[in-house]
């Protein structure tokens, strides 16, 4: 029981943590599983860990997302950008999931993936636009995130450095970001499986929930602050320690 318990707090707060930092939560799970042999691909508590990072995007964003419910113009046109944006990596992932997970979720594969999160992070340094979201920025950087199928590469990562190299003005860059994750989480908690509805899992989907929204705080205040791209660093420390034990 104790080690079950360990084990719903750790996944916990890997999930929530590295749902939104942009350091790859799937990379983060091979990683443990190798190092540590420790399994943590309990499918439908899997699910509801994704779960309650959505809670954490819903809280934290919820004026925004209110305001994008009301019926307008405007809003027609977001839903239209949110579309855009879900639709390469949705397709994508339905038609190679089964080939990329068969083929890429071995740590052999994650010194090079974290070498472009850390590029693509690094390039976030060296701009700070002011534009807006357009349908052709949009559709650029959904084609990008396809990319985030792969463990080692972050979606949020490889979404907010696409944004910000496009142009795109940070607060804008990071809010879509993470508000295109809320249909691309509850569609793959749909089609994958089933839920655990168990007092624990619900302990687990608390604990994502929590540190999901401490990560959201913590992506904004450093992207304010121009100091996004240090992720970069830590990501460049994993291709080092992988390499160096291997």
């Amino acid at each position: 029981m104790e080690n079950h318990f360990l084990y719903v707090m750790l996944s916990g707060i890997i999930q929530g943590l590295t749902e939104f930092l942009p350091i790859s939560s799937s990379g983060h799970l091979i990683m443990i599983k190798d190092y540590f042999d420790y399994d943590i691909q309990d499918f439908s508590f899997e699910i509801m860990l994704h779960l309650g990072t959505v809670f954490s995007i819903l809280i934290y964003y919820y004026s925004d997302i209110k305001n994008m419910l009301k019926p307008s113009t405007e809003n027609i046109n977001n839903a239209i950008l949110v579309l855009i944006a879900c639709l390469p990596i949705s397709i994508f992932g339905l038609v190679f999931k089964d080939s990329i997970e068969q083929n890429f979720n071995d740590i052999t594969y994650l010194p090079y993936t974290y070498l472009i999160t850390t590029f693509a992070l690094f390039l976030t340094k060296f701009f700070n636009g002011k534009k807006e979201l357009n349908i052709y920025i949009v559709s650029i950087m959904g084609i990008f995130q396809i990319l985030a199928l792969l463990p080692g590469i972050s979606r949020s990562g490889i979404t907010i450095s696409t944004l910000l190299i496009l142009g795109v003005n940070k607060d804008d860059a990071i809010r879509f970001s993470f508000i295109i994750a809320i249909p691309l989480i509850f569609g793959a908690a749909l089609i994958n499986g089933d839920f655990s509805l168990s007092i624990i899992s619900f302990l687990g989907v608390f604990v994502s929930f929590v540190f999901g929204w401490f990560a959201i705080y913590l992506s904004n205040i450093l992207l304010s602050n121009k100091k996004y791209w240090m992720f970069s660093i830590y990501c460049f420390s994993i291709v080092l320690i992988i390499n160096y034990l291997n």
